[in-house]
């Protein structure tokens, strides 16, 4: 989780989700789905299932 964010009405952001599901033509050249796949290569946690939609618990408890 972010903190300091210069967002005059929060103090704080995150991403509680990752991932998505395919829903239209568009999403064929997802560049969130590129991204994710650097993601999960380098190892980071978040991205372990890849895109596959995830709900990251570990993040509720940060915020």
């Amino acid at each position: 989780m972010a903190s300091n964010s210069p967002i005059e009405w929060t103090e704080g952001t995150g991403n509680h989700v990752t991932g998505c599901d395919k829903v239209s033509p568009g999403c064929a050249h997802c560049y969130a789905e590129r991204m994710a796949k650097r993601l999960q290569a380098m190892g980071q946690r978040n991205y372990a299932n890849g895109f596959e939609l995830t709900l990251q618990e570990q993040m509720l408890e940060a915020g």
